[in-house]
């Protein structure tokens, strides 16, 4: 074996050279020319179709037959954009191109009655044909256009028209107006796998459309109503960034030619994003209470360039730019809507922690959109962390977070009300008291005249008992005292005991113990934090209706007030 190590340079660099030479020509005559080679699907779960088809920008019946010969076609990878392409051909923003794709089917596969044919999201509408034959279409060609850019494709082909160990062709027509891509899932599957993706995908892409259409027009009533009974901004912003979402959404979802053409779809569409991107962030004004006016004018002539934009297109390529610096202003605004949320966060306005979470999720949705539509209308992969914005819109998925902020903020604005009618309640029930005191003074003081002073004496026995009991009391107050108990612990009649009580201090058995825990809990309140609820308890009270009973009657005051009068003189 020669040593390679002491192998002259001149030589080892001459046999590198031979063996790449050697291995391109190998390579060149086993590849021969670059053309689209077919699939061999085996039919037993999902065989994507995801690879090169062939694509040409003209329109002919006879494209559609398997026997025809597309190698004289361009080719693209699918799934993906053909805008671009269809432009450089043809120059226009609208028009017609076919797709075909070949494949081959195992000879070995298992014949079934029907094979499920899954071809993701095809531009504005399709005509497919499976070796010659039409197997479905969605939408509407000129001159009757009608958009279903975002409606799944789902066709069965008959088992009669598979050709098992050879060449089966997918031939599609596609209608396109901007909207000039086929993206998301291409397969052919077995029944099983094809009926689980057609239920999920018209779910998600279709279904869920309708399902949040109605919960925004459930939340449309609730704030018309809202505003009609308080006249507050926040309310009727609210309700019109509803009515313009509802057509962002219904764009996703619609099955009719609700616009009449393409050009006047897309002309609503952008109208309805604009106003929503404008009444928005007037909203947040409103809500956070951040005083912006100039923000504000900023955005009304936002609206109003826009109106005058989308009265100027035509639907020529000329008015890309145009369209492409609107997204771009759209986008701009999602993240001054994002600033709004989280300046009121760190600023500690209402709310802003219970709803600025979802507000942000809200406008990252709207951003996401704006980057997808830039990258439909410019034909550029935008991407971010390998995350590729072109397959998905998001915006009406984060309406639901838009509802659930929503009903949380009312909720507790709910909650606030329940608790103010509960205060006006108290307020009204001391009112009530302190009158009926009042009233029961001035009885007494006119009775007080007309009675004599009763001149009984008491023992020395009596007063030693009627000590132990104040004592007892002097020190247990917090706790829960019964004259019944009391009399036992001297051995005195209860009734006997209230009497003695009375003559003994002036004062009813019940009265010195209530006048002992008040004035525990009114130092309470001035001296500690604590909830007022929770000084009641703490110094032998059984309720607070009940402690704010006897605070009225021995301060004349309310706790509330008593606090609010005498804390700022203990605090300096």
């Amino acid at each position: 074996m020669p040593d390679l190590a002491r192998a002259r340079p001149g030589r080892a660099r001459r046999t590198v050279v031979i063996c790449a030479l050697s291995a391109l020509i190998a390579l060149a005559a086993g590849a021969g020319p670059l053309r689209a080679q077919p699939n061999i699907a085996t039919l037993a779960e999902r065989n994507s179709l995801a690879d090169e088809w062939r694509i040409t920008a003209s329109d002919r019946p006879e494209y559609s037959s398997r026997a025809y010969d597309d190698s004289g076609w361009d080719t693209i990878r699918m799934p993906g954009s053909f805008f671009g392409y269809a432009l450089r051909k043809t120059g226009a923003l609208y028009g017609t191109v076919w797709l075909r794709k070949t494949i081959i089917i195992d000879a070995r596969a298992e014949r079934l009655p029907a094979v499920g044919l899954i071809l993701g999201r095809i531009a504005n509408a399709d005509e497919t044909y499976f070796n010659g034959e039409r197997i479905g279409g969605m939408g509407r060609f000129l001159p009757e256009d009608n958009s279903m850019w975002n409606h799944p494709r789902h066709y069965l082909v008959p088992g009669k028209l598979v050709n098992y160990g050879g060449k089966n062709v997918i031939a599609i027509r596609v209608s396109h107006y901007i909207f000039g891509e086929m993206i998301g899932t291409l397969a052919l599957t077995d029944l099983d796998t094809w009926e689980q993706d057609r239920v999920w995908q018209n779910f998600t892409r279709v279904t869920a459309g309708y399902i949040i259409i109605a919960m925004g027009c459930l939340f449309l009533v609730i704030f018309l109503l809202f505003y009609a009974l308080r006249r507050e901004q926040e309310y009727l912003y609210y309700a019109l960034q509803m009515a313009c979402g509802f057509f962002i959404v219904l764009e996703l979802c619609n099955f009719w030619n609700t616009f009449g053409s393409n050009l006047m779809r897309l002309k609503a569409l952008g109208l309805s994003w604009a106003a929503v991107n404008v009444v928005h962030p007037i909203f947040l004004h409103r809500i956070y209470d951040l005083q912006r006016k100039k923000i504000e004018w900023a955005l009304w002539v936002f609206l109003a360039l826009t109106i005058g934009l989308l009265l100027t297109i035509t639907g020529k390529p000329s008015d890309l730019l145009q369209v492409n610096i609107f997204i771009t202003f759209t986008i701009c605004i999602g993240l001054y809507n994002i600033s709004c949320h989280v300046s009121a966060i760190f600023k500690r306005r209402p709310y802003s922690r219970v709803f600025g979470f979802f507000g942000i999720a809200v406008a990252l949705g709207a951003i996401h959109d704006g980057l997808v539509y830039l990258a439909k209308f410019t034909d550029y992969s935008i991407s971010l962390f390998g995350y590729v914005f072109r397959d998905y819109m998001i915006f009406h998925y984060m309406a639901i977070m838009l509802y659930t902020g929503t009903a949380l903020v009312l909720v507790f604005r709910f909650i606030s009300m329940a608790t103010e009618v509960e205060d006006l309640k108290t307020t009204l029930e001391n009112f009530i008291i302190e009158n009926a005191i009042l009233n029961k003074q001035v009885v007494r003081s006119r009775d007080e005249g007309k009675k004599r002073p009763e001149e009984s004496a008491l023992t020395d026995r009596t007063m030693e008992k009627l000590q132990k009991v104040v004592a007892f009391i002097n020190e247990n107050y917090q706790s829960s005292l019964s004259r019944e108990g009391l009399a036992a612990s001297v051995d005195v009649h209860p009734d006997n005991l209230g009497k003695l009580f009375r003559r003994y201090t002036s004062k009813k058995l019940g009265d010195y113990i209530c006048e002992l825990r008040v004035e525990d809990a009114a130092r309470k309140l001035v001296e500690t934090d604590e909830p007022v609820i929770d000084i009641a308890f703490a110094t032998g009270f059984e309720s607070l209706r009940t402690f704010n009973r006897a605070f009225l009657k021995f301060k004349k005051m309310t706790p509330a007030s008593y606090k609010k009068k005498n804390k700022p003189a203990t605090t300096s």
